[in-house]
């Protein structure tokens, strides 16, 4: 029997998402897990995979429509089995009048469809139409648009500001045994491996050991989500945006596999994808770029998140010894109405123990 494929709810905060593109070809052979098409959420381009194995027997939606969460997308199953295709009924004149790309960019930039030339069949709107008029148009002396990943980013921030109880706190973290640790495995051939996956490591650990932080506000209730998996998301800054992939379980991987983990989720972030699904904390570096400390904001489906600062040689006493030895300061941000203090400085001393042990 033919099996449905829905759309997964994907989006954070629309419970519509567009199709991007189908990966598959009506009769391909699919398997699972394998990616079948790739859609787009409110923050970034994603890829949906099967959840069942067979043939790909009908799609349903095409590349620019938009579908909402739970709608069947497609139907997979065996060579020549029938399909409960209904006939679509024909959309009222207002919905034919753009494709939902269209509709959404003349939107963004308080264009008036009616004043657009479609270039699609029977005049259809399409989105270089729209982009055409705002090609031509100029913005305003001193403005510029904003991207919609940008701006999603910045509705994100404020709602975390502004709903989200939040405090900061900070641990100065002897890093000489990281660097050792660092040392070593380059000297035993392991390129690629950065203070990011000692740190990634430590995190989920903490967490582990943590499991009270290990969890999400829900705001419906309201009531605590607990997460089974101990799942780290790390914060990559692409063009003009900012994506956090979801590395998974990074304590329990080899060093070697975790570089390559890491490295696919940046490489995929700066495509405008992300991977991976919730997480609790974000892990953010910001000292590859100079930056000796800072404080991070909450994102508003997660519990926390880790500020690293740049690891820089300091003088310090211990033992009635003076030493000068690598350094670095963790600033951990969390949500006050899942995390209290004592467990926040528990939590953040944990990650410190794993550093310097």
């Amino acid at each position: 029997m033919a099996r449905p494929v829905r759309m997964p709810p994907l989006g954070a905060t629309s419970d519509e998402l567009q199709i991007v593109q189908w990966l598959k070809e009506v009769g391909s052979v699919v398997r699972q897990g394998e990616p079948l098409l790739e859609v787009e959420t409110d923050k970034a381009t994603l890829e949906v995979e099967a959840a069942v194995a067979g043939t790909l027997l009908a799609v349903l939606h095409g590349p620019g429509e938009t579908v909402s969460v739970g709608e069947v997308l497609a139907y997979v199953g065996a060579p020549g089995e029938d399909v409960p295709v209904a006939e679509p009924s024909a959309p009222p004149a207002a919905k034919r009048q753009a494709v939902p790309t269209a509709r959404r960019l003349a939107q963004e930039h308080d264009i008036d469809l009616a004043s657009v030339h479609g270039s699609g069949p029977g005049g259809r709107i399409e989105k270089q139409d729209v982009l055409a008029l705002i090609d031509v148009a100029s913005p305003a002396e001193g403005e510029l648009e904003l991207s919609r990943h940008r701006r999603a980013v910045a509705e994100r921030l404020t709602r975390s500001v502004l709903t989200i109880p939040q405090f900061s706190v900070a641990v100065d973290v002897d890093m000489r045994s990281a660097a050792a640790q660092l040392a070593q495995a380059r000297a035993d051939g392991l390129a690629g491996l950065t203070y990011t996956h000692l740190l990634l490591r430590a995190t989920a650990g903490a967490l582990r050991e943590h499991p009270a932080l290990n969890r999400l506000w829900v705001s419906e209730g309201p009531r605590l989500r607990q997460l089974e998996r101990v799942d780290v998301g790390l914060a990559v800054a692409g063009e003009d945006t900012l994506l956090v992939p979801t590395i998974a379980e990074p304590d329990l991987v080899e060093l070697s596999a975790l570089v390559e983990v890491t490295a696919e989720a940046e490489r995929f972030a700066r495509e405008g994808k992300v991977t991976g699904g919730a997480a609790a904390i974000t892990l953010s570096n910001l000292g590859m770029f100079g930056v000796d400390r800072f404080s991070a904001i909450v994102d508003p489906d997660q519990t926390a998140i880790l500020a690293v600062g740049a690891v820089t040689e300091r003088v310090s006493a211990a033992a009635g010894e003076v030493r000068v030895g690598p350094w670095v300061e963790l600033t951990l941000t969390v949500d006050h109405r899942v995390v209290d203090g004592v467990l926040a400085a528990r939590f953040l001393t944990a990650i410190r123990a794993r550093l310097e042990s």
